[in-house]
């Protein structure tokens, strides 16, 4: 059965039990020290690294990379204990042979992320402490980890900076054939609709009106030479009567003379006459024949010159047309290539900027291996310890020996919890409902004397209890 007890009843009982109390913790004692003991000693070895700015600034080159080596300080424990890192350093200097062979390198890269300490010191730096329990083995790892993880951290950057030079490549060569298509498609565009294009309005503009002043000019010609016409139709009539009547006059004149002749000889005079006569008559008949003949050519010539003339106004009444179907079509015509222009514009200029980009991408990526060197410095590299930092041998007592006694202690109390014993008057009227008419004392020493329980007052109270045994 369970029961309270006060501190002095615990410290009695402890005292009673001081044998198996002591044994306890002795027990304990020594098994806690052999533990402590022989756990194997741990050396710790640390490097401080320092994280260098990058330069030149952002002003100056656009870095493809966009996370500056500032920020992986934020993750810079999780990037040392990733396996790659890790794995890098076991394989390299052999570390954790016995796991590896048994159980594998993922179990050997657990363990070591138990015996690694990261912790980050300001904004620029960061700790990192490497256990192990050959000190050597912990200086070389604890120097090796900051330049593999550097390795790794510039692979990573490097290839992130080769993936943005080739895309922005790919880019390039896409965009560089929407150029050309655009550039095609407006050159057939321009061939398919030559003298209607909007740089060419003012040219058309011109040639209306070029060949609106020559159908003015070829309309006044054909005045005119329709007037020549009409005066030429009025004097042909005139011309063919004095023609004809000289040559009737002519007729007559000659026929006279021969007959004349036939009378006189031609030393006549009136012979004389009459061929001086016909010899004017004939010259002025020829003249009119040929004012007849001249006329005529001049009617033919003008039919002619009206006939181009009337031609040349349809060629130029065609031009003006065709010139003014150009001037209508070009606003139709502006619309559709201003649209392909400025298509072809948004082309060029993605095209331009990815040009630029692309450059900027390459001097980047030139820039992140020159800058490969420079971006962890170890400002306090790891040296070999000289004490081991784990486990503390003392402190580990001071815990085995506290543990020990407070086993001890337990142990006592418990057993005499579980004690069903009664020791003195009071536990006999707590527990006991009889009452209690007289308590014997121990007399096993030798000065003990008898006290009898006085009969006076109520039966069931006993005053001046001494212990029992």
């Amino acid at each position: 059965m369970e029961r309270g007890m006060t501190a002095d009843q615990l410290l009695a009982s402890l005292w009673r039990r001081k044998a198996l109390v002591g044994a306890i913790a002795a027990v304990v004692f020594a098994v806690g020290a052999a533990i402590v003991l022989t756990r194997p000693s741990m050396y710790e070895a640390s490097v401080v690294v320092r994280v260098e700015p990058q330069r030149p600034g952002e002003e100056m080159v656009q870095r493809t990379v966009s996370e500056l080596i500032e920020q992986r300080l934020l993750t810079v424990r999780q990037e040392l204990l990733a396996r790659p890192v890790l794995q890098k350093a076991i394989e390299e200097m052999n570390l954790y042979p016995d796991i590896v062979s048994e159980k594998g390198m993922e179990a050997a890269v657990a363990q070591m992320r138990k015996d690694l300490t990261v912790r980050v010191e300001g904004e620029t730096a960061f700790e990192l402490t490497y256990a192990n329990r050959d000190p050597q083995v912990a200086s070389q790892v604890a120097n090796r980890l900051p330049t593999i993880f550097s390795e790794e951290t510039l692979k990573l950057r490097q290839a992130q900076a080769a993936r943005a030079t080739d895309l922005f490549n790919e880019e390039m060569v896409q965009m560089g054939k929407a150029v050309s298509s655009w550039e095609h498609k407006i050159a057939q565009f321009k061939v398919s609709h030559l003298g209607e294009l909007p740089e060419q309005m003012e040219m058309n503009m011109r040639g209306l009106e070029r060949v609106s002043h020559e159908l003015q000019t070829k309309s006044e010609e054909l005045r005119v030479a329709e007037a020549r016409r009409s005066d030429l139709a009025r004097a042909r009539n005139a011309v063919d009567s004095e023609a004809g009547r000289l040559e009737a006059a002519e007729s007559g004149l000659t026929r006279a003379l021969v007959n004349a002749r036939t009378t006189w000889t031609e030393d006549h005079p009136e012979i004389k006459r009459m061929s001086s006569e016909l010899a004017g008559m004939t010259e002025r008949r020829k003249e009119a024949e040929g004012r007849l003949w001249a006329e005529r050519a001049e009617r033919t010539r003008v039919a002619s010159l009206i006939g181009s003339i009337q031609k040349e106004i349809v060629d130029l009444q065609g031009k003006a047309e065709a010139y003014q179907a150009r001037l209508n079509n070009t606003p139709k015509w502006a619309h559709e290539l201003a649209v392909m222009n400025r298509d072809y514009e948004i082309a060029r200029t993605k095209y331009q900027s990815v040009v630029s980009r692309k450059v900027e991408a390459e001097i980047a990526q030139e820039l992140e291996a020159k800058s490969a060197k420079s971006l962890f410095n170890v400002i306090s590299p790891a040296g070999v310890p000289v004490t081991p930092a784990r486990p503390d041998k003392l402190a580990g007592m001071m815990m085995v020996l506290l543990v020990a006694l407070g086993l001890g202690v337990l142990a006592g109390a418990v057993l005499e919890m579980r004690d069903d014993s009664l020791r003195d008057g009071t536990e006999v009227r707590q527990r006991l409902t009889l009452p209690v008419l007289a308590v014997v004392p121990d007399m096993q020493g030798k000065t003990e004397r008898r006290v009898l329980m006085p009969s006076s007052g109520s039966r069931n109270n006993v005053s001046n209890p001494t212990s029992l045994n």
